[in-house]
């Protein structure tokens, strides 16, 4: 007895996500009459960035119907911070890829949290939910090696180092450009 694949490409959800909020901001906007530009591209940023987040992490899934028995690969999982998986004996594109990635990846998440939620203003919360996010990503990402949602994920320490680095930076530059430039300030929530 086969098997039949199926992959899911994450752009189709992230379309109908945000879809639907526009489409619930739109309502909103109606019912109340007001509007401030400024605050709904920041929090459309903010959507958009959690779909693309969403999309890179975690997609495509591939579901298996019927008898599979053979795995792709292993499951690759390194709890080690001093290993790289061998980075250093591949390609240099992927070296940068891998690193400047995952560093760069929670940058926008580090200022989009302030600029939108109050309470997210502190340097402390904004690392504890770049940490926390980071963490659940590659939880997920063991999952999907686990069910075989998509074998081509590895689950890494170092991912979640990297993405708490850039969400670090990504506070920063929220700290400068916001407080420090006065027509980013119209975008603060």
């Amino acid at each position: 007895m086969g098997y039949e694949e199926y992959t899911i490409d994450g752009l189709i959800p992230m379309f109908l996500s945000v879809c639907v909020y526009v489409l619930i901001r739109v309502v909103f906007i109606l019912k109340n009459k007001k509007l401030d530009w400024h605050k709904e591209i920041s929090r459309l940023l903010l959507i958009l960035y959690l779909g693309v987040l969403v999309v890179v992490t975690l997609f495509p899934i591939n579901i298996i119907i019927g008898e599979y028995e053979q795995r792709y690969r292993e499951i690759v999982i390194n709890l080690n911070p001093m290993q790289f998986f061998g980075l250093l004996d591949t390609d240099f594109s992927i070296i940068v890829r891998n690193l400047g990635g995952n560093l760069v990846m929670m940058i926008p998440f580090a200022i989009l949290l302030p600029v939108n939620f109050r309470s997210m203003r502190k340097f402390g919360r904004v690392v504890m939910v770049v940490l926390a996010t980071s963490i659940v990503i590659e939880v997920l990402q063991y999952i999907w090696q686990l069910t075989m949602l998509n074998v081509w994920r590895a689950t890494d320490i170092n991912d979640v180092i990297l993405n708490v680095c850039g969400g670090v930076i990504g506070y920063a530059l929220y700290y400068y450009i916001f407080r420090h430039v006065p027509f980013m300030k119209r975008f603060i929530i």
